[in-house]
């Protein structure tokens, strides 16, 4: 009997050979496994694109090519794949991560997935997006990430894309050159509330600890002069505080930059004291704001407070989404500054805290990618910048909320790697079970 070369083996070795392809134009090395493969067709091993040096991490490979026909359960955006149990059985063994690439012929697609990334309570079935799992040129990065040793802390694996602009998420904080201090007859700030609160014209911008009071501002020119001893209030330099090393003074200083910000901010932002956070304000009941800003390059809006609908349009289930931030004070050396750290705050409505934000933000946070938190930083820079300025127009000066606290951005800090986008995503295949969204409304509506 002839020997004979099948259609079947034709389309294998035309499935691998676009795998190669791919591999390569990644910059990384494909070694075929030969005539005793089983159940890996071949390895992936990473290379760096700058030294062009092996790095030694590898990857398996198993094609699974097909000329034309329909995936299972496929639709335009995804498809699934069923694995034989045998085939599972050995990949789990490997002591390095395998991925099967599905490579069809009739339209040139070709997806992958990590093969122990399956749909959950199903080890055997395998779920494929049309969008994030394409297998191409650029899919270096998600590939790398999963030749991370899990089990041995410290491991790095070389960013493998270009370089990039860092943003720091720090701003330098210019103080008033004088601060006011005075004894008070109270001990701390909650024992002088309820005094200052039968005053007119209060303010909150101050501190008072073991009876001693500061403030950027003079008490005496506002109903602050009920919880002081006026004759004692005196005008010294700021860094007499600010540069002290003695702890307590190092710790009012934080809290009366927390509380000079949350009045110099009060016309766009609340302060939550149970979060210890920033929010941006509701103006109306389930009502939208957006905030407009110069991002790196051009003016956009971020929409700060967004309303969501129940399923139905039910209200009881309807949410409100606060753009939000924690701002931590610091001193480096004989300067200030405030670490912003981005986040979200939840409402039923704009005003009442939702009962289930803890799901709500996890949800959130589990879709964020590295653009995201970068605008975010941005706007907030943006945002706290603005409201130093003083402005020079005669209704500035004659406004009694002139800004106390200035705000300089740091320089953008150029990396020679960029951070691989899916290292913001995960770093195990499963780590990424999104919040049910159904359970979610069910939860919410209890």
């Amino acid at each position: 009997m002839d020997k004979r070369i099948t259609e079947s083996q034709i389309l294998g070795e035309l499935g691998e050979t676009v795998v190669k392809k791919i591999v390569l134009e990644n910059g990384f090395i494909y070694e075929p496994r030969g005539r005793l493969e089983a159940g890996t067709d071949g390895l992936i091993e990473l290379r760096d694109p700058k030294t062009g040096s092996p790095l030694g991490k590898w990857l398996g490979v198993q094609v699974k090519s097909t000329a034309d026909g329909r995936y299972t359960r496929e639709t335009e955006d995804h498809f699934e794949y069923l694995l034989k149990p045998q085939d599972l059985r050995n990949w789990r063994q490997s002591n390095i991560p395998i991925i099967i690439v599905v490579w069809r012929k009739s339209d040139n697609s070709a997806y992958w997935k990590e093969v122990t990334d399956s749909v959950a309570g199903e080890e055997r079935r395998l779920f494929f997006s049309k969008n994030d799992d394409v297998f191409d040129g650029v899919c270096g990065d998600r590939l790398g990430a999963l030749t991370v040793d899990r089990r041995t802390p410290g491991v790095f694996l070389p960013p493998l894309n270009g370089g990039e602009g860092a943003i720091i998420n720090m701003l330098r904080i210019r103080m008033p050159d004088e601060i006011f201090i005075s004894t008070s007859p109270f001990g701390s700030g909650r024992d002088a509330f309820p005094e200052l609160l039968e005053q007119d014209d209060i303010a909150f911008d101050w501190v008072i600890r073991k009876r001693r009071f500061i403030s950027f501002s003079d008490p005496r020119s506002t109903g602050v002069r009920a919880i002081v001893d006026e004759d004692q209030v005196e005008a010294v330099e700021t860094a007499l505080l600010a540069d002290s090393d003695d702890q307590d003074d190092v710790n009012d200083v934080i809290h009366l930059l927390r509380r000079t910000l949350e009045r110099q901010l009060s016309q766009d932002l609340a302060y939550s004291r149970h979060e210890g956070f920033f929010y941006f304000k509701a103006f109306a009941p389930n009502a939208a704001r957006r905030y407009q800003y110069m991002s790196s390059s051009k003016k956009t809006a971020a929409g700060v407070v967004s309303v969501y609908p129940g399923k139905g349009g039910s209200a009881s289930k309807a949410y409100v989404r606060h753009h939000a931030a924690t701002f931590r004070f610091e001193r480096l050396g004989d300067e200030w500054f405030v670490v912003i750290d981005p986040t979200f705050f939840f409402t039923n409505d704009g005003f009442s805290p939702h009962r289930y934000a803890g799901p709500l933000l996890a949800g959130k946070k589990r879709l964020e990618r590295n653009a995201a938190v970068r605008g975010q930083v941005i706007m907030w820079q943006h945002l706290l910048v603005e409201s130093g300025k003083q402005e020079d127009s005669l209704l500035s000066a004659m406004s009694k909320e002139r800004p106390v606290l200035a705000f300089e951005t740091l320089p953008i800090i150029d990396l020679p790697s960029a951070v691989p986008e899916a290292s913001w995503m995960r770093t195990d295949p499963r780590a990424e079970q999104m919040v049910s969204m159904d359970l979610l409304e069910r939860l919410m509506s209890a």
